[in-house]
């Protein structure tokens, strides 16, 4: 079993084993896809490394500018041996490993051997999530949009920032981007059309994003309503807008998203909405 820098003439190869694992590994397609093999100055790219059994591919990380590890392995062809690897290799990199993002299956024993290695390690967040699917059915009448709903834009910028820090206070996850960074990951989201805010004239009421928009899934995250207007369907109209958007327009088939394993009312919502628990995913942060 080999561990390997992924380059130029081998990334259409990463791409096709990351596309068999749509599902957990949107993070790393998209990193990959806008950041290319190696670590730059942004704080979502990274070394990628491929895993190879006998010239095959099993597995795929990376350890991002933030000090993430991001993995997703083949976990029934990957050698117990393989976490130890994965661990030393990480060593070579100019950046400390903080936390661990991904497929949870990939993830926990890299993270167990780590805390074996390093007792003190103390995460500020760490949760087992949740994976939720939902089939984007061109018949079905669920997806609608509404008239309170649209894009954001540049001018929405100082509402959307404040939901964003009352929506890592709430969760307890690490803020450790400036604002200036905020507002030019803002930019460029918004040219991408990935995120949607539901408004009471111009005030924004609850908004909701794609972290990872893919050839044919598209990743939710950021879904946020102000605790004071919970209980109104709001964030409900702006995931079914949402989410006819992402098949009209972004072209999706389906639709995944992660909650905590505690947030009960966020799992209540995406039952009610039809999506579909599918696996558990890892978000450790630190």
């Amino acid at each position: 079993m080999k561990i390997v820098n992924v380059t130029d003439a081998t990334i259409d190869r990463c791409f096709a084993f990351l596309k068999k694992h749509e599902d957990s590994a949107q993070f790393l397609i998209n990193n990959l896809r806008e950041h290319g093999p190696k670590l730059t100055a942004h704080h979502n790219s990274g070394n990628f490394k491929m895993v190879t059994a006998a010239d095959e591919m099993v597995g795929v990380f990376c350890l991002t500018r933030r000090g993430n590890l991001n993995a997703q392995l083949e976990v029934n062809r990957v050698e117990a041996s393989c976490t130890e690897a994965i661990i030393e290799s990480l060593k070579s990199e100019p950046i400390m490993l903080k936390g661990f993002i991904g497929d949870w299956p990939s993830i926990e024993p890299i993270l167990t051997l780590y805390r074996k290695l390093h007792p003190d390690y103390a995460p500020a967040y760490e949760s087992k999530e949740i994976l939720y699917s939902y089939q984007l059915n061109p018949t079905d009448q669920k997806l609608q949009h509404d008239h309170r709903v649209r894009f954001l834009e540049e001018r929405d910028f100082p509402q959307w920032l404040v939901f964003s820090k009352a929506y890592m206070a709430e969760l307890s996850i690490p803020d450790e981007l400036s604002d200036e960074q905020k507002r030019s990951d803002f930019a460029k989201q918004i040219k991408n059309q990935v995120w949607w805010g539901l408004f009471q004239g111009d005030s924004l009421q609850s908004r909701v994003a794609l972290n990872s928009k893919g050839e044919s899934v598209g990743q939710v995250g950021g879904v946020y309503t102000p605790p004071n207007l919970r209980q109104r369907g709001l964030a409900k109209a702006a995931m079914f807008h949402m989410l006819k958007d992402c098949r009209d327009l972004h072209h999706h088939t389906k639709s995944i998203l992660f909650t905590g394993e505690t947030d009960l009312p966020a799992q209540k919502l995406y039952q009610s909405m039809g999506y579909k628990r599918i696996g558990s995913f890892a978000l450790v942060l630190s």
